[in-house]
Formats: C-alpha cells, structure tokens, sequence
C-alpha cells in the first residue's frame, strides 16, 4: 500500500469518513519526526495522535492512531493519508513521466477540422441522449422553442434513477448524487453571476423539487451531503429573492412556488429545509405585499406541532409589515412560547425596564418549571445574571455565577466571574468555604455508598476538586488527589500539569498503572494504545524512560504469546 493507492485498498465507509475529516481540516501539526516517519493530530470526538512510516517512493510501511477503533486502519489514519499526500513531494510518489505522450485534448481538437466535428456530435447525439440534452441546454438561446425547464428536469431524474436501487439511494450513492446535481447548481450560480436570475431560479426550483419529493425520503444521507445540495439549491434562491435587479414578475412566481412547496411535509420532516425555504417566503411576502398567502399558513397550522414556529413567523411578519397592533396582539396571546417571551424581556432590558424584565423571567421560569424543561430554566437564569450585571448587584451576580460554575460540571469562565466579585482577603474565606463545603458533600456520599464497592470517594473528591485546584494553580493539591486515586487514566490526563513539580512521583505511580493496562489488553488496538501512551509518557518526561523500558520488558516476558502486543511495543525504544 502506498500514497497513490491506498483508497483502493480500504472499506469505503472508512475512507469516506477519513475523507470527510480531512476536508474538514482536521489533521493538525503534521510534522516529519525523521526521516520517512511523519506524526499528526486529528481532531475528532477527541484530539488523536497518528504516526506514519513511509517509504522512500511514498510506501506506506507502518501507521498507528491511539484511538479506540478496532479496526486495523480509522478514519483519523486515513485523513493522515490524505494530508500526506498533498504534503510529500510528489516525485517520490509518481513514477517519471515518458518524454513521448499522446496529444492534449486541446492539442487534439485543434487538428479536428469543423465539419469533422459537427460530424461526431451528431453521431454521439443520437447514441447519448444525456450528451443530447446537455448540447441543447447548452446552446438552447439559439432556440426559444427549446422548453428549457424540461429539458432540466428530464436531466435531474435521470441522474436520479441512476444512482437508485430499487427506489433507494444508498449510503454510498449518496454522495454521487449530491455531487452531479452540484454541477447543475453550479450553473445556476453561473447564472447569477451573469443576472441571469430565470436560469438561475429555474435550476434550483427542479433540483429542489426533484430531491426534497422524490430523494430525501428514500436515501441514506448519513453524511449530510444531499442535505447540503438542497440548502445549496435554497441558498441560489434566496440570493436571487434578495437581489435588487431581479424583476417583480419572477420573484412573484418564485412567491407562488414557495406556497405550493410548503404544503408538502417533506420540508419540514427531514431536516431544516422547510424553514429555510419559510424564511424565503416571509421575506417575499413582504417584499410583494402578500399578506394573504403568508397568514393562510397560520390557519393550515394551527393545531399542528409546528404551531410554535409559525407564531413566531407571522410575529416577525406584522414587525415587519408595520403592523404593530397585531403583532402586540400575537405577542401577548403567546407568551408561554419562550422566544416570544424573550423577545418581549430583551425589550423591557433595552428599555432599562428591569423590574419589568424579572417578572416576565420569573413567570417564565414557573411555566418551564411546569413543562419540566431545565434547559429554559437555565436561560432565564442566564438573562437574570445579565440583568444582575447591569444593575450592579453584587448578591445575584454570586449567586448564578457560583450556579453555573459547578452546573453540570466546571465552568471556568462563571468561576472566575464569581471569583472576580471578591477582594483578595474576601476571597481567600471564600475559597476555603468552597472547598470544604465539597468535602462535606463527598462525606455525605460516601455515607451512602458505604456498600457499594464501585463508587470511590477519592474519585469523588478528584473529580470534584481537581478542576478548581488547576483554575487555582495549586498543583501541590491536585497532587495529592491523583495520589488518592492513581489510575492509568488520571494520571495521563493531569501528568502534564504536574509533570515539573513531581516527576519521580509519577514515575512510580505510571509504572504499575500500565502494567495493569497491559494485563487488561486483549487487542492490537488495545496494545497500541498503551504504546502510545508510553510513548507520551517518555517524551514529556525523559526521566522515566529507563522505568517505561522495565515495563516493557515485564510484559514482553509474562506475554511471549502474544505477537500483537510485542509488535506494537517495538515502538518503545
């Protein structure tokens, strides 16, 4: 395997998706270590390392990714693949080129004389009816006969019929589609460029049409790539809405398409279609002085679920409109609907009306209490911080800043804020109150956990306290809770921060850590993990290399039997 062919020898799920990463910009500081072995990090879930060793014509001898995939080659290894392709100079990979080649197309088509080719593009005409089609579109402004929008729509389904298999696109068609019906969107955007916005409407309006009725229901777009056609075909439409220059007669029935559209679920059903499309048609409807077409919407969904999203549209339309008596009236008719009711409190905020903006929070926060939605209620709690912060006072300011600060884990940002409040002599009584009040909690805990043998009140106290002992520097105490609870994954995760103070500590608590790693491996990913974690462990402390080979050594010999393992713990040296 090496850098030209290595797509042809791995799953397609696997290559696509390290494709994906790599267009993504996710392989980050790639670097050559030495000669032929190249390092990088992927971005993912989680930041990953991956090490390939390549040869001198672009061989790929070896690779290795510490992520937790089975699988002899990831995604994140393939996305390496990719970046490295593009980063070693091509004349190692591809073989020297003949002196003597075959003509260029340009070169060839300037010794074929015109009636030559005429010839030929009559002959493959009546072979090709695809080549047919596009030689008409192509030249259809010599023609106004041509019914142009057909002959777009004969193209579209055919592209579509093509990549489906008994009425279904799947997973990796997928991407083929979304691809060729690019190239129709293309030139609609060429369309544009040229203020040519019929040509450019009439394109997206068939891709549209065609993908949202006929694909989207019936096709695996796990990758989104069709999805992004359709809001690629939206997106031409909205530009074209947006124009100035475009002529009322069209954006009319570009008004008219829109409402015949939205009737159809599948805008609404699969994705964000609909209400990017609905944005489109609020706009126009304003622009067009519509506002019948537009509040029809409101009585087609009135006892449907998505009741919520057309208030809030037909609110923004009478805004819009300047019809501010019904939209007062709308407004005041939904205030259980949380937008509507922020709209009405970032009103009362920007008025400096806080009294006024509380109250309408509180009332919020009963009705989220009701429904039981956390998320509201964190929101409004977030809005009365705001508010706090504007009136200056100093009690709320602590209070939801301490709240969010330890809401759902640790929150830097909130705890600095909360510890910004204080003097340095307020704060030193603060901090210490913190901290044992956490104690206190773990104790309690640990009282109700007296059984349970899975539950660790070291842990506890680790998880708890580690992120305000980092926040504070003090990594004498971070210290002594790793101490308290040294396993294989504390210890990587905080040997960075700790690694100046107390290296020969952590030392002697990483060695039997992978030792217990290594009895528990039963993979070969599993093996190169912990390689790579020996790996990080010497270069951030050199100190422990000589322990790091005594480990090593262990497990080569308590485990001669397993070539996996002794081949990825070659890597140690």
């Amino acid at each position: 395997m090496n850098l030209r062919n290595f797509h042809q020898q791995i799953s397609p799920i696997i290559l696509q998706r390290g494709k994906d990463y790599y267009n993504e910009g996710a392989v980050i500081n790639l670097e050559e270590e030495e000669n032929g072995l190249w390092n990088a990090d992927v971005e993912g879930s989680e930041v990953y390392t991956v090490e390939v060793q390549l040869g001198e014509s672009g061989e790929i001898d070896t690779f290795f990714c510490d992520c937790p995939h089975d699988a002899d080659v990831c995604k994140h290894i393939v996305a390496v693949f990719y970046e490295l392709k593009d980063a070693v100079k091509i004349i190692k990979l591809e073989p020297q080129k003949k002196k003597d080649h075959a003509l260029s197309f340009s070169e060839l088509m300037k010794k074929v004389g015109v009636s030559e080719l005429k010839e030929f593009v009559e002959l493959f005409a009546k072979s090709d009816k695809n080549f047919k089609n596009q030689f008409e579109l192509h030249f259809a402004y010599k023609d106004e006969k041509i019914d142009v929008e057909k002959k777009y729509t004969d193209l579209i389904k055919k592209v579509i019929r093509s990549t489906m298999s008994q009425g279904y696109v799947n997973y990796y068609s997928a991407g083929d589609l979304s691809g060729k019906i690019d190239n129709f969107l293309d030139k609609a955007q060429e369309a544009i460029e040229n203020q040519n916005f019929k040509d450019a409407v009439m394109i997206s309006r068939v891709a549209l049409k065609q993908l949202v009725e006929d694909v989207i229901p019936n096709a695996d777009d796990s990758n989104g790539d069709i999805g992004d056609t359709i809001s690629n075909a939206i997106s031409i439409l909205r530009i074209v809405a947006e124009s100035e220059f475009c002529a009322q007669e069209l954006k009319e029935n570009m008004h008219d398409f829109l409402a015949s559209e939205l009737a159809n679920d599948n805008y609404f059903d699969y994705g964000d279609f609909g209400d990017e499309c609905f944005e489109i048609f609020r706009y126009l409807s304003v622009q067009l002085k519509r506002p019948d077409a537009f509040l029809a919407f409101m009585e087609l969904w009135a006892d449907n679920y998505r009741a919520e999203y057309f208030i809030k549209q037909t609110i923004l339309f009478f805004k819009e409109t300047g019809n501010t008596i019904e939209a007062e009236k709308l407004i005041r008719q939904h205030m259980d609907i949380v937008e509507v009711r922020q709209g009405v409190v970032d009103e009362a905020i920007e008025r400096k009306e806080y009294a006024e903006a509380k109250e309408l929070i509180y009332q919020g926060i009963v009705l989220a209490q009701k429904r039981q939605h956390p998320g509201t209620i964190s929101e409004w709690q977030k809005t009365l911080l705001r508010i706090a912060g504007l009136e200056g006072d100093l009690v709320m300011q602590r209070h939801f800043n301490l709240l969010f600060a330890f809401d759902r884990g640790f929150n830097p940002e909130y705890y600095k804020n909360w510890k910004d409040t204080f003097q340095q002599t307020e704060w030193e009584v603060k901090f210490d109150g913190l901290i044992q009040k956490i104690v206190d909690e773990v104790e309690r805990e640990a009282e109700r956990h007296l059984n349970n043998h899975w539950w660790s009140k070291n842990n506890a106290l680790l998880n708890r306290l580690a992120p305000i002992y980092l926040q504070e520097k003090q990594f004498d105490k971070l210290y002594q809770l790793v101490e308290g609870y040294p396993s294989l994954e504390v210890l990587l995760n905080y040997m960075k921060y700790l690694a100046k103070d107390y290296q020969p500590e952590l030392i002697d608590l990483l060695y039997p850590a992978l030792l217990i790693a290594g009895d528990r491996a039963d993979s070969r990913s599993g093996y190169a993990r912990i390689a790579s974690y020996m790996i990080a462990v010497i270069k951030l402390m050199p100190a422990s290399r000589g322990r790091i080979l005594d480990a090593v050594q262990v497990l080569r010999t308590k485990y001669p039997r397993r070539p996996a393992m002794l081949d990825e713990l070659k890597a140690i040296k």
